[in-house]
């Protein structure tokens, strides 16, 4: 009796033991990607913070926020979806902060190629005129320039620094203008008239794509209204009489509700968007 004791002691000790060295490993291979990418976005965005921090401030959000919704509510829905919020919101506002930085960067370009257009007719060479656009222009298009002329110092190939900020930035309108050095440098012409032209044509098309957002302003607002719409009463119900509501969040029929609800709120978002999006 004793030995089978010592024998179902010794498996669960071994079973917690795997377990804890599992979590363990998932952790630590978490903690690596993220430091990782967390790296890789900061630097894309010249922001020079220890991803270290970043993770740290992730965690404890991933973790304090459950237990401050459980204790608000005394509900584990919400505490599941404060859990999911302290995930998923900080990597969807980095996300945020980086098309942000990318749009404001394709606004500043066509004023930066008009001025390496004006340095060229004034004599000055490509290298010359792009430290011109680094030193007058403001940021975010100054620091990607200064990084490209950095790596031309270091013997890096132009055409390979060009590539290498396209892909690392991903706009359209990068690509064009890389496309257009490249070709110039590759069948010659007059470098300042295609960088005019192109500034022009970038100019026209933020002006039609600011037609077309102003446009669209209203179905976007109102898809976001709509999406927001059964949160707000919802909480708004549970304030007014939570026993009534009580059983949407601890009940099966409950959770098959709210399942079926977000995934008709993801539909009508899915669709909106598509309405709403014109390419340009």
């Amino acid at each position: 009796m004793k030995g089978e004791l010592a024998l179902v002691a010794a498996m669960i000790f071994g079973a917690v033991f795997a377990a804890v060295w599992a979590m363990r490993a998932a952790y630590l291979r978490w903690r690596a990607n993220f430091t990782e990418q967390a790296k890789l976005s900061l630097e894309d965005m010249f922001v020079f913070v220890d991803p270290r921090s970043v993770f740290r401030g992730t965690l404890l959000a991933f973790l304090l926020l459950p237990m401050l919704a459980w204790f608000v509510t005394g509900t584990p829905f919400f505490a599941v979806m404060a859990a999911i919020a302290g995930g998923v919101v900080p990597r969807a506002a980095w996300g945020v902060l980086r098309r942000r930085r990318l749009a404001k960067l394709v606004a500043q370009l066509p004023d930066g190629l008009t001025m390496m257009g004006g340095s060229l007719r004034a004599g000055a060479s490509l290298q010359q005129a792009l430290d011109m656009v680094v030193q007058e222009s403001p940021a975010p298009l100054s620091q990607e320039f200064s990084l490209l002329l950095r790596e031309q110092r270091l013997g890096l190939a132009l055409e390979d620094s060009l590539h290498g900020m396209a892909e690392r930035l991903g706009a359209e309108e990068i690509h064009l203008f890389v496309s257009a050095l490249s070709i110039a440098k590759e069948v010659g012409g007059n470098l300042s008239e295609i960088l005019d032209r192109l500034a022009s044509t970038l100019l026209a098309k933020a002006a039609m794509e600011g037609k077309i957002k102003a446009l669209t302003s209203q179905g976007k607002l109102q898809g976001i209204i709509v999406g927001m719409l059964p949160l707000f009463l919802a909480g708004i119900l549970y304030v007014m009489d939570p026993d009534a509501m009580m059983p949407l969040f601890t009940t099966l029929y409950g959770w098959g509700v709210m399942a079926g609800v977000f995934v008709m709120l993801l539909l009508g978002g899915f669709f909106i968007r598509k309405i709403v999006t014109i390419d340009v």
